[in-house]
């Protein structure tokens, strides 16, 4: 099996991001192993599966792309915002319906 080619630093992106609500390697590590149990694939085999999803979530929204996930809702960069004196894009997520009543039922 060909190994991912990662955008660089994809690990020191995930380590370091400030806000403590950001994933990390070390919190992906129950999807992982719930990977495993659920398909019988290794560790190391589900770890990729894990990795290249949010990779590729990454790519999409640096690349502008709304990321639309059924039944969940949809990812996508939000309109400039001055903060700080620094123009920043923030990435905003808007749930559907779906997901919405069955939280709230």
């Amino acid at each position: 099996m060909e190994k991912p080619n990662f955008l660089p630093g994809i690990d020191q992106y995930l380590e370091q991001v400030i806000d403590n609500k950001s994933i990390t390697t070390k919190d992906l590590d129950y999807l992982i192993y719930k990977i495993c149990g659920v398909t019988g694939l290794k560790y190391e085999t589900s770890k990729i599966i894990v990795r290249t999803c949010f990779q590729e979530m990454r790519n999409a929204v640096l690349r502008g792309d709304v990321i639309t996930i059924t039944d969940f809702g949809k990812l996508f960069l939000s309109s400039p915002k001055t903060t700080n004196s620094k123009k920043r894009i923030f990435v905003k997520f808007k749930p559907y319906k779906s997901l919405l009543r069955k939280i709230n039922d």
